[in-house]
């Protein structure tokens, strides 16, 4: 008899025993698959918090986009065709905070970081255009030399001129026959695409990027808005301390017409002919965006005719 309790007690001991270790094991299986479906839901709920944070960021680019339009239109009403460095939409916007009005409704809580702009509208007028290297399908005697100065100004080898001229008139249409034909390369269209340029790296890009620049057609350098460097590549007479000196003189008045423009350098050299106005009909707006858990920066060129304006290309990093 006794040795029938102790053997119905020890079954049921290791019977209890079973028992725990299936509810451990439901339990470790319960709070698993529970894990993973709210990992799943954060995931998703993530996903759709960044979309929205993106869909809300291109509203934001638009908006900032529609204002650098009214800015250019309003200052081709005002001015008349001259543009500097002193007018209003020459000034940067610096780090600015946005509000829930200007981000579409969308509510900007204390948890998140605050929505954020900042940007500027550079004259792309103020640097050398590459596209000025072709005139009528055959090369710009008066750019070429000008490209060449400017690399040796801003340390780089002399040679890239050609070959920057190589690959400009490989995208030019040609004329044959009286038919027009596409180039032989896709067209220039922003700085980037001349890393397929033999000797052209993406350090020689950044080096040039604040002095050249990719426009749809040729056109002046803006004598009012130009750096030193374009300028003293542009003006073959002027060195680059005197180019400096014209832009200190230049920080008190803007000049209305190339002669009095003349008349502020050092020597009072000719101007070339063709090569350098007092207005610009291009704009590149630059600017960073921040909402939330997503940056954008964003680069655009406006095409300014008139009152209208026109969005030829917008580049997203």
């Amino acid at each position: 008899m006794r040795r029938s309790i102790r053997s119905g007690s020890a079954s049921n001991r290791r019977q209890r025993g079973v028992a725990v270790v299936v509810a451990l094991l439901v339990v470790a299986l319960a709070t698993t698959i529970v894990s993973t479906l709210y990992l799943r839901e954060n995931v998703t709920l993530r996903g759709v918090e960044n979309r929205l944070a993106l869909s809300q960021t291109r509203w934001v680019e638009r908006a900032a986009l529609d204002w650098a339009r009214v800015i250019l239109r309003a200052d081709a009403a005002s001015t008349g065709g001259l543009d500097h460095l002193g007018e209003p939409w020459a000034v940067p916007v610096e780090q600015t905070r946005l509000d829930e009005t200007v981000t579409a409704g969308a509510r900007l809580d204390d948890a998140s970081r605050p929505a954020t702009l900042s940007g500027r509208i550079v004259d792309a007028q103020s640097m050398f255009n590459l596209t000025a290297l072709v005139q009528a399908e055959q090369p710009s005697a008066p750019a070429l030399p000008t490209l060449r100065r400017l690399l040796l100004t801003l340390g780089q080898p002399e040679v890239l001129a050609d070959a920057m001229l190589a690959r400009v008139l490989a995208g030019q249409p040609r004329t044959i026959e009286g038919r027009i034909l596409p180039g032989a390369s896709l067209p220039l269209l922003r700085l980037e695409d001349l890393r397929d340029v033999p000797g052209i790296t993406a350090t020689t890009i950044e080096a040039l990027r604040p002095f050249v620049t990719v426009l749809p057609v040729p056109t002046p350098v803006n004598i009012n808005t130009a750096p030193p460097e374009v300028l003293a590549a542009v003006i073959p007479e002027l060195d680059l301390a005197g180019a400096r000196r014209f832009v200190a003189r230049r920080e008190r008045t803007a000049f209305r017409s190339l002669d009095e423009a003349a008349s502020a350098l050092d020597g009072q050299p000719a101007l070339p002919a063709g090569q350098l106005s007092v207005g610009s009909s291009y704009f590149l707006v630059r600017g960073v965006i921040r909402f939330d858990r997503v940056e954008a920066a964003t680069e655009a060129l406006l095409a300014r005719n008139g009152q209208k304006i026109e969005l030829l290309w917008q580049q997203r990093y």
